[in-house]
């Protein structure tokens, strides 16, 4: 069986099937949909013992008092769950209930993102944040959506409504790992929101609507509908490799020029996080990157894959299931030809993983990406030109 197919059953173990219609697809999350989502919640709630004492102490929390049940944590406003108990706020980690339109813990995210609107899908903003809707005004209430990232790595998706005329800020926050949702948080329910809180919380979002400048990847499970690795991707936030000079990566770099013993000489540059080598003449002139390391995670390479990436996360950016799986040297072909680029192959050892991406370039050489994964996180990067 292809690696691509174990992968696919895999991931629809733990995804759940979203289904919604065309007018809630075009509409912001609202109060009544949070609101019903809360009575279900409840309804859930009394239905069974909590697994922990709601009246000990360590059940106290700013929220209220916690219920803890298979299904996650409700917090309330005393020590038994009635129907006259008024919830705070609740967690879902566990798939029994759906969320807001069927979304669930388990789902990915770019079902996630189809199932509630966004106005800006390619998620452009700065590398922590991004503003996916603003609706409203500070003094008529306002719904957003919002993401929280550290770069590719998306941690929460939160989803608000605010109403300053009645004190109500209710929020929907999807904790994110490895792009897929594995809780959903909900407060505000019973909380009092300030009207000057809420016209400071408006600045901030409507501020975010100029930010911009680093976007998602594109991300696809399918992988035949997603570009061959090509040389607009070797122009990367951290240099472009046809064109890096040495002094480029500034000063606070350590420089050696290696004499080969062959009439040839290379330049090695090395930073914080990464090593490049450049060919070059005796006297280190007319240099021409030819292999480029990143060794730590503070920098990203093209399609912004990082050190510490999952091998899931990065082999959905690059396109897959157009070649065959070759069981003798345990290899998949991910599309073209091997050996003719531009082409992509994975291979897979006992406990590696490696992505090898190659791309023509101008002037007749062709460039490979090599990612390497440990147990399935990623350990290496490097780009080097072929010939």
């Amino acid at each position: 069986m292809k690696i691509k197919r174990i992968l696919s059953l895999a991931l629809a173990l733990i995804m759940c099937a979203v289904f919604f219609s065309a007018a809630a697809e075009a509409a912001p999350v609202t109060l009544s949909e949070i609101y019903d989502l809360a009575e279900s919640v409840r309804m859930l709630a009394l239905t069974g013992d909590p697994l922990n004492d709601p009246a000990h102490e360590d059940a106290r929390s700013e929220a209220g008092y916690e219920f803890r049940y298979n299904f996650g944590s409700v917090y309330a406003d005393r020590t038994e769950m009635t129907e006259e108990t008024v919830i705070n706020a609740f967690l879902l980690n566990g798939p029994e209930l759906p969320v807001l339109r069927n979304t669930c813990v388990g789902m990915d995210v770019n079902a996630l993102l189809k199932a509630i609107p966004s106005d800006n899908p390619d998620m452009n903003g700065s590398r922590e944040t991004a503003l996916l809707y603003l609706s409203g005004d500070a003094e008529n209430g306002f719904e957003y959506g919002r993401v929280t990232r550290d770069g590719q790595r998306i941690g929460a998706i939160e989803y608000g409504i605010v109403r300053p005329a009645d004190g109500i800020r209710n929020t929907v926050t999807y904790q994110i790992s490895g792009d897929y949702v594995n809780s959903v948080f909900v407060e505000g329910l019973n909380e009092v929101f300030p009207a000057e809180n809420a016209a400071s919380l408006f600045d901030e979002l409507d501020t975010l609507k100029g930010v911009t400048g680093y976007i998602r990847v594109p991300f696809s499970f399918t992988g035949t509908d997603l570009t061959p690795f090509e040389e607009a991707d070797l122009d990367f936030p951290a240099l472009n490799y046809l064109t890096a000079q040495p002094e480029q990566f500034g000063s606070n770099v350590e420089s050696a020029l290696v004499d080969n013993e062959d009439g040839t000489y290379f330049l090695r540059v090395d930073g914080e996080g990464f090593e490049a080598i450049f060919r070059c003449d005796s006297r280190g002139n007319d240099p021409v990157l030819i292999t480029y390391s990143i060794l730590g995670d503070n920098l990203e390479g093209p399609r912004c894959v990082r050190i510490g990436d999952s091998y899931t996360e990065d082999y959905y950016r690059f396109p897959s299931g157009e070649g065959a799986f070759d069981e003798a040297s345990m290899s998949e072909t991910l599309y073209g030809t091997p050996g003719t680029a531009p082409y992509g192959l994975a291979e897979f050892g006992a406990d590696e993983i490696i992505l090898r991406y190659i791309t023509p370039v101008s002037g007749g050489n062709a460039v490979e990406l090599y990612l390497r994964y440990v147990n399935t996180e990623l350990a290496e990067i490097i780009l080097h030109t072929l010939n």
